[in-house]
């Protein structure tokens, strides 16, 4: 009879939803007294009598709305100042996952876990989600409506919260204060937000999503169904004036040959300053001056050695990071790391109910310049610039934005480069969405020896010579996604002499066709909880209509046993041109696997063989290639965690017994977390490409996004040494910092 009503209940949730929309709930919660909450993770009744419940009842992944196995019930209120989030989570404590982890670490979403969506605009432009784990560790992102994972959701997104989590005999509890100066939305002390919550827990080795609201897997957009409505009354609007000091410094020293001692140079101290200061609720104003925009973690090397075209590496530095969405584009027409090492810069973020601007100026230092080209990019380390961004967007209503974009980089030493455009965003439905971009650029080149190549582009010269050209850039894409349905039609083009100078395009003198059609089906078995199978074709030519590539690739993915998610993709080339040379029946098999076991083991691997042009080789021919990339993460104890890499890198010839190139890189990572924000880590690496090694240790404090000290160091070898030794393993590059940056509210 249970089963009865459960089936039922289902039936008559899900015949609510499809007549009415989504579900909407309305939740106004009582203000609580200030310092009646403490947030140390121990939930008490007495703290929290003034917080609506909120039950999450569905589970949404892998069930379709289906009833929960485990309860989970949240509770909210508010203060004048703050948002107080609370979760009571059931299950037997010896089956919850949770470590200790630093801030947004990777391996965070592999643990037990809870988290709150706002929608604090109640208008679909994003999700602010704030996720906490069992003992207290932290992770927020911004969610977009975008097609794809990778541009969904933005990892760079920060706020200040506090957070803090117990594991109890029933289960877990997790308490949340969430300041409203950290949070943006519009003006007024009456709001209403749109909300929900959600938990992630794992049973039988299967990832469990459950909600307080059911999800419409027909629907393309997935922040516009966080509809639960959050009424708070009568907040204090208090506008941020913060400082951001900091004081940093480096010692460095090389060996000036091999063997020899170490010579130093001058003990180099360095300080600088950020100020943000909140115009009003809904605009802000940053400015930095001599700011430390060093890394403290080295990207992870990207293999390049059969790459004709330059890489791309994520953005990490606060100030850029901080209204990134706004100035997300999907043809590289803005890259903030083309802002390399500005001298002082100032950002002004305004983010209103009816719409968004951008404005940011700079001047940089050292201004990386890249040429894009029909087969291969150039690029080169420029001089000092001045650069501008501005970008408006006209919020329509919920369903339509529409946007403009000016770039503008002036180089001291003369020429510039200058890019305007367009941009729509239109949702027709709930499955048909309809995008769009259109830039344009008017450049004169620098006289600078920047770039040395003698290349030539049509009728132009890649060599920096002082020639003005102009270009444009659009795109077009529809896309369709129902439960079992996802299909998208894209065009895109980039003229021969389309370039941004404060963006990322390697690649013009192209017309893109792209058509991608996959059915998928949620099985929500226990060997099969999904699948999907689809194709994507690729049709392109050049912008003289020349016939340039023909792409077919056949894709299935399907998650299964072990929380494990599995991608396979053939990518079949029938035809490519390449340097004006034609290849044909180029085929690749490629594997992805994504698996997290257990809380101790986690894996990821990507594997490709198959038929690849050796790109960089003077006549390029092709080649048996076999890549792989293998990451297991080792979690110790709820403190340390081990994460070793290696990626292999070969291209065979065909009819000898002989390389293009044959190499690897391998990665150690070791990380000791004392406590939240308190960590110890070691990364070391070495290239077999170059014969480098490099070590890299590091102490860090990290209590807040802006606040931080660490002490660490490189140390690495120097290529140009190894002939004098037998291995690579050896220091012959040194350096030790130290940084110190502390957030002053005023």
């Amino acid at each position: 009879m249970k089963l009865h009503i459960t089936s039922l209940k289902t039936f008559v949730l899900l015949l609510i939803t499809s007549v009415f929309g989504i579900a909407q709930d309305r939740f106004e919660p009582q203000k609580s007294k200030p310092g009646n909450i403490i947030i140390d993770g121990l939930f008490g009744d007495e703290e929290w009598t003034q917080a609506v419940q909120v039950d999450l009842d569905y589970e949404i992944n892998p069930g379709n709305n289906l009833e929960p196995s485990r309860k989970t019930t949240g509770y909210i209120t508010y203060t004048d100042t703050d948002l107080y989030v609370s979760f009571y989570a059931y299950a037997n404590p010896e089956n919850v996952r949770a470590s200790i982890r630093p801030r947004d670490d990777r391996n965070f979403w592999s643990d037990d876990l809870v988290f709150i969506r706002l929608d604090t605009y109640a208008d679909a432009r994003n999700n602010y989600i704030l996720a906490v784990s069992p003992l207290g560790s932290q992770y927020d992102v911004r969610a977009i409506n975008a097609v794809s994972a990778e541009e969904r959701y933005d990892g760079s997104f920060n706020v200040d919260f506090e957070s803090a989590g117990t594991i109890t005999s029933d289960g877990y509890s997790i308490e949340m204060r969430i300041p409203f100066a950290n949070l943006p939305f519009p003006s007024g002390t009456d709001q209403l937000w749109h909300f929900n919550l959600f938990r992630q827990y794992f049973q039988n080795r299967t990832r469990i999503e459950v909600g307080s609201q059911s999800y419409d897997r027909d629907n393309s957009c997935e922040v516009c169904q966080t509809t639960d409505e959050l009424v708070l009354k009568d907040i204090v609007i208090e506008k941020r004036r913060e400082l951001l000091p900091y004081v940093a410094a480096n010692l460095t020293g090389k060996r000036p040959e091999a063997k020899a001692a170490f010579e130093y140079d001058d003990f180099s101290p360095k300080v600088g300053l950020g100020i943000n200061l909140d115009l009003n609720k809904n605009t802000a104003l940053e400015v930095t001056f001599n700011p430390d925009f060093s890394q403290v973690e080295a990207d992870i090397t990207q293999i390049d050695i059969n790459s004709s075209y330059a890489l791309e590496y994520p953005e990490r530095r606060p100030f850029f990071n901080r209204g990134a969405d706004i100035v997300n584009f999907s043809d590289g027409a803005f890259y903030s790391r083309a802002i390399n090492n500005p001298l002082v810069a100032s950002k002004l973020l305004s983010q209103g109910k009816k719409a968004r601007v951008y404005f940011l100026t700079a001047v940089d230092q050292d201004s990386p310049y890249l040429i894009a080209g029909e087969d291969r990019s150039y690029f080169g380390e420029g001089g000092q610039s001045f650069v501008n961004v501005f970008r408006y967007q006209k919020l329509v209503n919920k369903n339509i934005r529409l946007g403009m974009l000016t770039t503008n980089r002036f180089y001291k030493n003369g020429g510039y480069g200058n890019l305007m455009g367009t941009d729509g965003w239109l949702l027709l439905s709930k499955n048909w969405r309809f995008t769009y971009e259109f830039f344009a650029n008017f450049n004169k080149e620098p006289v600078a020896e920047w770039i040395d190549s003698d290349d030539v582009v049509l009728d132009k010269t890649v060599r920096l010579d002082g020639e003005e050209f102009s270009g444009t850039a659009m795109r077009y894409q529809l896309y369709y996604n129902t439960e079992h349905w996802k299909s998208s039609l894209t065009y895109r083009s980039a003229a021969p002499h389309y370039q941004s100078n404060v963006g990322f395009v390697v690649k013009n003198n192209r017309r893109w066709t792209t058509l991608v059609q996959k059915y998928q089906n949620f099985i929500n078995k226990k060997a099969l909880q999904f699948f999907s199978v689809g194709y994507k074709t690729d049709l392109q030519y050049t912008s003289q209509k020349e016939f340039k590539t023909l792409s077919i690739d056949g894709i299935l993915e399907l998650r299964t046993l072990f929380n494990t998610y599995l991608n396979y993709t053939y990518d079949w080339d029938a035809f490519k041109l390449y340097l004006n040379r034609e290849y044909k029946n180029l085929g690749i098999h490629q594997i992805m696997i994504r698996s997290s076991p257990s809380e101790s083991f986690s894996v990821f691997m990507n594997i490709e063989v198959g038929k690849d042009i050796a790109y960089n080789e003077d006549i390029p021919d092709i080649g048996k290639q076999f890549n792989a990339y293998i990451s297991p993460s080792f979690q110790l104890n709820n403190k340390f965690n081990v994460k070793p890499s290696i990626q292999f890198a070969r291209l065979k010839k065909l009819n000898e017994n002989a390389y293009y190139f044959n190499g690897s890189i391998s990665r150690l990572t070791l990380r000791y977390q004392f406590d939240n924000s308190f960590s110890l880590r070691l990364v070391s690496e070495y290239n077999d490409f170059t014969e480098r090694f490099f070590v890299q240790p590091l102490l860090q404090w990290n209590p807040n996004p802006s606040t931080v000290f660490y002490i660490g160091g490189n140390q690495n070898s120097i290529e140009d040494y190894n002939s004098e030794y037998r291995s690579p393993f050896r220091i012959d590059e040194t350096q030790f910092f130290l940084k110190f940056q502390y957030l002053i509210g005023l």
